[in-house]
């Protein structure tokens, strides 16, 4: 996968790159994957090393806010330019540029529609820091922070061989000087306020990434770190990567909502079928404990005829209950009052319906699964050769998927998007539509 695919880069954004462990490595990659797509501006609020200025196609030094009009005529010929400020006087470095040169960068990125990236703090090589007082250096303005870790810190000795900066590590960590580092020490420098995520402005996405995933004891401890990830409000996703590697992201975890469509009234069935019960409990129930044990959060219910009902049966699930007082105008009204729900707390949603009580938490974590390696825009079963339910919606689909009008649901977006697959069992296709299907259920009870 690539790397401006899992950070959800687009043209125009703006982006600080915090931590350690491969800052250089995605500047460079972030410039390959862009390269004809759009102009990249990479810069410093620091300090950068020598060998650093060729990781753009032109470099040009800026000493004054004026002087970035010769950055947007350089861009004419070259699609990506690094700035710095003239070169240190005691030191292999060159220096950043200041505020008010950043502003004009800005400014001009989203002009011309121009990725910049800024380096906001230096880590002289290691893959584990904890910042200083004065670190990172973050503009206001930035739409998405990344804080970097190394797993190859995993399982060496706290010391200064190892980490950078480590008296103050050893500090935020609470543990001695040559202590081994474990994947919770990382969670814990990536959960800290004075850690990975310091000066992070209010409201900036924060993606972070997990490098030098090269072998399989590396993408183990990053898993361990990612899932913790999932707990922490403030941090959009966490991806596992090798940025050497042609495909450098291995799996990006991010927070992944729930979404029971159960606001129907089965007229045809004269009775709410997601009230019909199967092995002691309502089907809409099973629904809510498929997404539950798939690990999607949070988990919502669109509710319509008998609210009232499907919230008494629900109330020993951790789901919240979302009234859709048009839901007599067909599905996609739910979808919509669902979608306004979740749409800012997570990177993507499954959508359940509440008749099908043969899709459980093990088909939801396989999807999961497969949208962690792909970020597909649509994930779904494939049952007989033909498309299933439920069907995972990543948040590119979700401007269209809030257009839908009538009964028809997500169906047309397989139109638009990409999809990716899981294979299943065609049992998940039944869903109760008819007297003769509940019979049939019931003597599966």
């Amino acid at each position: 996968m690539r790397l401006t695919k899992a950070l959800r880069i687009t043209p125009g954004m703006s982006l600080a790159l915090i931590g350690a462990g491969g800052k250089s490595s995605a500047m460079a990659r972030i410039v390959t994957e862009l390269e004809g797509a759009c102009p990249v501006i990479l810069t410093t609020s620091t300090k950068i090393l020598d060998t650093q200025h060729t990781l753009a196609a032109r470099h040009i030094l800026v000493e004054a806010p004026d002087d970035v009009e010769t950055v947007r005529a350089e861009l004419r010929e070259s699609r990506s330019i690094i700035v710095t400020g003239p070169h240190a006087e005691d030191e292999p470095k060159w220096l950043g540029v200041d505020e008010g040169i950043l502003e004009r960068l800005h400014e001009l990125g989203l002009e011309i529609g121009a990725v910049l990236v800024v380096e906001a703090d230096g880590a002289r090589g290691f893959s584990l820091k904890v910042p200083a007082e004065h670190e990172p250096v973050i503009p206001e303005w930035v739409d998405l922070v990344v804080p970097l870790i190394g797993l190859d810190i995993v399982g060496k000795p706290l010391d200064a061989h190892s980490v950078h900066r480590v008296e103050r590590v050893a500090s935020l960590l609470d543990v001695g000087i040559g202590s081994i580092l474990e994947p919770r020490h990382l969670v814990e420098v990536l959960r800290s306020p004075q850690g990975a995520i310091k000066g992070v402005p209010s409201g900036v996405d924060i993606r972070v990434m997990l490098n030098k995933a090269e072998t399989p004891g590396r993408l183990a401890s990053g898993r361990v770190v990612a899932k913790a990830m999932l707990t922490v409000p403030d941090i959009q996703s966490t991806s596992i990567t090798s940025l050497h590697m042609d495909d450098p992201v291995l799996e990006v975890y991010s927070r992944v909502a729930g979404m029971i469509l159960a606001a129907g009234a089965s007229t045809r069935l004269e009775q709410p079928k997601q009230l019909i019960s199967f092995r002691g409990r309502p089907l809409v129930w099973h629904a809510a404990q498929a997404a539950l044990e798939g690990g999607l959060f949070p988990v919502i219910v669109v509710t319509g005829c008998e609210e009232e009902r499907i919230r008494r049966v629900l109330d020993d699930l951790l789901v919240g209950i979302i009234p859709n007082p048009a839901w007599d105008q067909g599905q996609s009204t739910s979808f919509k009052a669902g979608l306004d729900a979740i749409r800012h707390k997570a990177d993507a949603v499954v959508a359940l319906l509440s008749d099908m009580p043969f899709v459980d938490g093990e088909l939801v974590q396989a999807i999961v699964r497969r949208y962690r390696r792909t970020l597909a825009p649509l994930v779904a079963p494939m049952a007989g050769g033909r498309r299933a339910n439920p069907v995972l919606f990543d948040a590119v689909t979700f401007d269209d998927l809030s257009q839908i009008e009538g009964d028809q649901g997500g169906r047309g977006l397989f139109d638009q998007y990409e999809a990716s697959w899981v294979d299943w069992d065609e049992r998940i296709r039944f869903d109760v539509d008819t007297t003769e299907d509940v019979e049939w259920l019931r003597s599966q009870e």
